[in-house]
């Protein structure tokens, strides 16, 4: 649209918005990003807001190859060579969820350039300020009061396993097929279902959670279903709404659902045969329209052979799979989790915790944790909760970390093997006696609990000779 003397430059319904004007407020979208190339790739202009999301300066784009400034976008590069349009690409871009159009530029059927059309799928955009803590903060509204806290960039990551799963994740999303999580506890299902509803087309309604091992089994129907006034003894006046109630137009996440009553499971599996609901008591029939996002962390498949769980009921919930891998299988996020705990604790204890030592990173990426992320981050609580500088430490980790690490540890390096490899970097025999010593400490220490005492009288020194060579060591 070319600007003509004359014509109206307001942003009203009459005369022409000027060319320039149009294109920067198009640059300027907060919603979108953009970047645009020329036909050998090199970046001619791209949009603050995505350069805010890849946090680099637009100096270091303009005039630079997209193959090296910005590798999330290589399939502009086949957009280049076919000039074939591609539409709707699930990426995540540091961190962030995005959905990806890419268009070709031609002039007179020549492929003159392409661009890059980027959207946020996140409630939040970049420069977007979050509400202050206390007033809704990350909350996605839902009806009767039950909302979600997380979506997508809630769920750390950069692991090629977490950027499938978030991948896969806001394909499905939008559908309406149910979903099952599997994984070990603490691996964060919750966190996923929460991320599937807030990226679904159901994020204006409800989001409800049942966890079927934490309600008594006489009281679980009722938790469902609802009942009428006078259905049982103790019933309240005027009767209650069942979950799949109150999820009408929503996500009903069903927790921990292979601890479901098998006499459960049948009205279960007719629910979501005919999405009808029939109170306790009540001789009526009606319709809930609610999505559900199952999740668990046993074998479904075992209890369905030793006939615990319906098979039936198992495939109805198993149409999509979401299996989140254990921390131990994806060890290039700890170091990622780690930072995001003492920056969540920095803000809740009011410190200013700089970070882990290498002995403890040394130690955070061979252990095993079982616990998985839940347990990463009770790690990290425990340390805020006893250290005194601003440096987590060994000393700082419970006992469990070291003994497996540090003793029995299947990964941990053979001494003769250590001092092999120290020997071959070229270190001293003083560098070297420094880390037997070190490994010796923190053996006695996990031996001790913890307790200085206990390990100076274990190493047969006196408490000040402890600290003194925990202080040299940097193990204080």
């Amino acid at each position: 649209m070319v600007h003509r003397e004359g014509t109206n430059s307001n942003w009203g319904l009459r005369g022409d918005v000027p060319a320039d004007r149009l294109l920067q407020a198009i640059f300027n979208n907060r919603h979108e990003g953009l970047v645009v190339v020329d036909s050998q790739g090199v970046i001619g202009q791209i949009s603050e807001s995505l350069v805010d999301v890849l946090q680099k300066s637009q100096n270091y784009f303009i005039g630079r190859p997209i193959s090296e400034t910005c590798p999330y976008f290589r399939r502009i590069a086949r957009v280049l060579r076919t000039g074939s349009p591609e539409f709707g690409k699930i990426q995540a871009i540091s961190g962030k969820s995005v959905m990806v159009d890419y268009i070709p530029i031609t002039d007179h059927g020549e492929i003159t350039g392409a661009l890059a059309k980027v959207t946020f799928l996140s409630p939040q955009y970049p420069g977007e300020k979050r509400p202050a803590a206390g007033k809704g903060r990350n909350k996605i509204s839902g009806g009767h009061g039950y909302g979600v806290k997380y979506n997508i960039d809630n769920i750390l990551g950069s692991s090629p396993q977490m950027i499938d799963l978030k991948e896969t994740l806001l394909k499905i999303a939008p559908r309406n097929s149910n979903v099952l999580i599997t994984g070990e506890s603490g691996t964060g299902k919750e966190l996923f279902a929460q991320a599937i509803h807030a990226a679904s087309l159901r994020r204006a309604g409800p989001f409800v959670k049942i966890n079927c091992a934490a309600i008594p089994e006489n009281l679980l129907e009722s938790e469902f279903f609802g009942y009428e006034e006078g259905a049982f003894t103790g019933s309240k006046k005027g009767g209650q709404a069942g979950k799949l109630e109150l999820a009408d137009k929503g996500t009903v996440f069903l927790d921990e659902i292979g601890e479901l009553p098998f006499t459960l499971q049948a009205k279960l599996l007719r629910f979501i045969q005919d999405g009808e609901i029939q109170k306790l008591g009540s001789g009526e029939t009606f319709v809930s329209d609610v999505r559900i996002v199952a999740a668990t962390n046993v074998n479904l498949e075992q209890l369905v052979k030793y006939r615990k769980f319906r098979e039936d009921l198992y495939y109805r919930l198993n149409v999509v799979n979401l299996n989140i891998p254990p921390l131990r299988e994806r060890r290039e996020d700890i170091t990622l989790l780690v930072d995001h705990f003492i920056d969540k604790f920095n803000r809740l204890f009011k410190f200013k915790v700089a970070g882990v030592s290498p002995e403890v990173k040394t130690i955070m990426h061979r252990y095993s944790w079982p616990g998985n992320v839940r347990e990463l981050q009770n790690v990290i609580e425990r340390a805020f909760n006893i250290l005194e500088g601003n440096i987590i430490l060994p000393s700082h980790l419970p006992s469990s970390l070291l003994k497996e690490t540090v003793y029995t540890g299947e990964k941990a390096d053979h001494p003769i093997a250590s001092i092999a490899s120290a020997l071959n970097k070229g270190q001293t025999l003083e560098e070297i006696m420094d880390q037997m010593e070190k490994l010796v400490i923190l053996q006695a220490l996990m031996i001790s609990h913890g307790n200085k005492a206990k390990t100076a009288q274990l190493l047969n020194i006196s408490r000040p000779g402890l600290y003194k060579k925990m202080s040299k060591l940097g193990l204080t």
